[in-house]
């Protein structure tokens, strides 16, 4: 008899179509039990054909096969399945079977792409099976409807991070299918609409860090958490009582039983460390809470003090402005006052200034900071600019220099004249380190006094100055210059000179000829030079070049010239000393020597006093030079004639010796050289006397410049190794370079301008004192650079004659 206990086909436990399969774990075909049993022919305990365990070393004995297939109901429970007969399961889905679920709507997408692939190898196998497009995969259909769609998850994103969404369509659709429930959190929101409940959680919000959800502790009470329990709370009454103040606890009926005599307060630190810990932790909320408390009530403290001070400035605040709305309405009636006023002197014919005095002084008297927190010289220039019109339209600037003037000094705090304060020219910069230049001043509005000026005051100087003023006669414009100086604005002054004055001055300069003009150069200038400021070297310029110019025509015959010590101020000393040395002194050594004579009976003054005229202007020791080499040998000689005469009259001698004396201002008279030859004089008379009739034969003829070399001489042996003193001029090259032109009768002008590519200074060498023509040159390293070609070469002083002479 055939037994098959375990894993035959169709069991439970490992046969063919059973939740095992072929090659079940337990039993059927492919077991890993042993094969063969205890059990006569088909004996299947835990094994089956095909087995990997290995087998007995006898034998197998062969089981003959069956001729025929018994029924299921002569099978063992173990092919049978407990006896109980079994549907016959087909491999293909029959279409009245009633475990088959209906077909499921597909939608639009899914339904036009299996019409796509219908035709394709895969489907037709699937229809040959019994399958239909809308019905689940399986026997039963239970399977997948919908083919399995992917979904992408973002870069560098884990699953399921910060609430990302897993489920795909196609599986949100085959768990509705199924019947299970998707949140509402799963479903697909379309474009343009909300969930309920929550906004649709943008796809980048992922990436943000999750916020941080403050717990809120919420504190229950005993009673509320015995009703949440469900259960009665326990009747009121204290209830059971401990007594633990001893070694060991007891119980007590009530509170009066605990004997307070038994308990004694102790120190140690190990008693009852949960009540200290509690407590402890009670403490310190309870002390928290009570800084909290003192924090804030000291916040309030400071508020409110804060609230006071705030109250008291507001307080001020309005008190001050309703006493500066009292005294602005008495500035009203103040100003209407002046209003009416020039209403008033408008009318008058010969009205003056001097009616405004009054109310301009209460103003500034009793209203000092409104009048200059509201400008108020705007009123004040307002009020009187119709009659300052009327006064200036019959006023002569040249005749009455000083009009108005006296009005407006009273006035000067009314009409803010010239009121701002200069800042320095350098201040300390921010580190404190060094001065630094103030930037240039930003363009400031006129002040209605400095307009009143531009607009009304100015024209009228401008028609004078242009029409009726000559520079020849300086003196009105002067004085109208000097007594306006200081309420004219700097601009307006600026425009004064630059356009009505410095113009004319100028012109007047260059066309002034010594033998034609009726003024002296010095009157032209000198009046201005106070006030010229940095535009001195416009005028300068010229004056000098004139000054050169006329010394160098001078003759002695024309005398001295007429206000010429002035312009040894404007010269530089250097300068100066050797205009007249060159230009100067040999006309004088030759007058000297070739025009005066020494001539006790006939004497002719007049080539000396020509000399004498240039003592002021001449360097002492050059003008002593000059008469020690000119005048004094030949006055020694006629005196050395007169003393060796027989009969000489010792008495006409000195008389002659003292009007000789008196004839030299005591200026001269005090220098060293000329005293020295006066002296040399007198002892050669005193030599003649003790001499007496030996004085013919024996009085030596004085010898000034020989003495005057031995006495040079000794006095330089004893300085010999002494280093020589240092020059009072430096010459320079450009000195050199100009007395050289000058020789060649060649002036040497300033151009003004500068050369582009070294910035030296040009000159023109020319001939014409006009600077027209001539050779335009600059001076740099010891050379003279003329133009060649379009650049600048170095030149010999004969060339720069020749060329500027073309």
């Amino acid at each position: 008899m055939q037994n098959f206990s375990r894993g035959g086909i169709g069991s439970s436990k490992g046969g063919i179509g059973s939740k095992g399969g072929t090659s079940s774990t337990k039993g059927g075909f492919g077991s890993s039990t042993r094969l063969g049993s205890a059990t006569v022919g088909m004996g299947f305990t835990k094994g089956g054909i095909g087995s990997t365990s290995s087998a007995p070393s006898e034998p197998a004995i062969a089981s003959p096969a069956p001729t025929k297939l018994a029924s299921t109901s002569d099978l063992p429970t173990a092919f049978g399945g407990n006896g109980v007969p079994r549907a016959q399961r087909s491999f293909l889905r029959s279409g009245t079977s009633s475990t088959s679920k209906p077909s499921t709507p597909l939608p639009a997408h899914e339904q036009a792409h299996f019409n796509k692939i219908g035709s394709t190898l895969g489907a037709q196998m699937l229809a040959k099976m019994g399958w239909q497009a809308g019905t689940g995969l399986g026997a039963t259909g239970e399977g997948i409807v919908i083919p399995i769609e992917s979904k992408l998850r973002p870069k560098k994103m884990g699953i399921a991070f910060k609430g990302y969404r897993e489920k795909t369509e196609q599986s949100k659709l085959e768990a509705k299918r199924r019947g299970e429930v998707v949140s509402d959190d799963e479903e697909e929101v379309l474009p343009g609409q909300k969930k309920k409940g929550d906004a649709k959680e943008k796809r980048s919000d992922a990436w943000k860090k999750p916020k941080k959800v403050k717990t809120r502790v919420e504190h229950k009470t005993y009673e509320q958490i015995v009703a949440e329990a469900g259960q009665e709370p326990a009747a009121s009454g204290i209830g059971q009582i401990i007594d633990a103040t001893g070694r060991t606890p007891r119980e007590v009926a009530s509170l009066a039983d605990i004997s307070l005599s038994s308990w004694t307060p102790s120190t140690d630190p190990t008693r009852i460390p949960e009540v200290r810990h509690n407590l402890r932790l009670i403490v310190d909320a309870c002390k928290n809470d009570l800084d909290g408390l003192a924090r804030e009530a000291k916040a309030l403290e400071e508020r409110k003090r804060f609230i006071a001070q705030e109250n008291i400035r507001l307080q001020k605040k309005l008190t001050d402005e309703a006493e500066l709305i009292t005294r602005l309405q008495q500035v009203t009636l103040v100003v209407d006052d002046i209003g009416a006023k020039a209403k008033e002197l408008a009318s008058v014919y010969e009205a003056t200034l001097d009616d405004f005095s009054p109310l301009f002084s209460t103003l500034l008297v009793q209203y000092p900071t409104e009048f200059e927190r509201y400008r108020l010289d705007e009123i004040v220039v307002a009020a009187i600019a119709p009659m300052v019109r009327r006064i200036v339209a019959q006023w002569n600037p040249l005749q009455d220099p000083p009009g108005l003037v006296t009005t407006f000094r009273t006035w000067k705090q009314a009409l803010k004249v010239n009121s701002f304060d200069k800042p320095p020219d350098m201040q300390i910069d921010i580190y404190g380190t060094r001065m630094v230049a103030n930037p240039p001043d930003t363009e400031k509005p006129m002040t209605p006094f400095e307009s009143l000026l531009w607009n009304v005051w100015l024209p009228k100087v401008r028609t004078c100055l242009n029409n009726e003023w000559s520079p020849e006669d300086p003196t009105p414009a002067v004085k109208l210059y000097e007594a306006w100086y200081t309420f004219l604005p700097p601009f307006v002054r600026d425009n004064m000179l630059d356009q009505l004055i410095l113009p004319k001055v100028s012109k007047a300069v260059t066309d002034w000829n010594p033998k034609r003009s009726t003024v002296s150069l010095h009157a032209l200038v000198f009046p201005w030079l106070p006030y010229l400021g940095l535009r001195i070297d416009s005028v300068l310029g010229d004056a000098q070049r004139k000054v050169k110019s006329l010394l160098r025509s001078w003759v002695p015959a024309d005398g001295a010239l007429k206000d010429l010590g002035g312009w040894r101020e404007v010269f530089d000393k250097g300068e100066w000393d050797a205009m007249l040395l060159k230009y100067v002194l040999p006309k004088l050594g030759s007058l000297l020597r070739d025009e005066f004579r020494v001539n006790p009976r006939n004497q002719d003054m007049e080539p000396l006093k020509h000399v004498l005229a240039w003592s002021t202007l001449l360097r002492g020791s050059v003008f002593v030079q000059l008469l020690e080499t000119e005048f004094f040998p030949k006055w020694l000689d006629v005196l050395h004639i007169w003393l060796i005469q027989p009969k000489v009259s010792f008495e006409e001698v000195a008389q002659w010796y003292s009007f000789w004396k008196s004839s030299f201002p005591d200026s001269v008279q005090s220098m060293p050289g000329v005293a020295h030859g006066f002296t040399r004089g007198l002892q050669l008379m005193n030599t003649a006397i003790e001499l007496g009739p030996d004085a013919p034969t024996m009085l030596k003829r004085p010898d000034l410049r020989a003495e005057q070399a031995i006495a040079n001489a000794s006095k330089k042996k004893p300085t010999a190794t002494k280093v020589a003193p240092a020059r009072i001029q430096e010459i320079t090259f450009r000195s050199i370079v100009e007395e050289f032109a000058a020789s060649h009768n060649l002036l040497f002008i300033p151009t003004g301008r500068a050369h582009e590519k070294s910035r030296m200074p040009l000159f023109r060498v020319s001939s014409n004192i006009g600077g027209k023509g001539g050779l335009l040159v600059y001076v740099q390293d010891d050379a003279v650079w003329a133009p060649d070609g379009e650049e600048y070469g170095a030149i010999t002083l004969e060339d720069m004659v020749l060329r500027a002479n073309k």
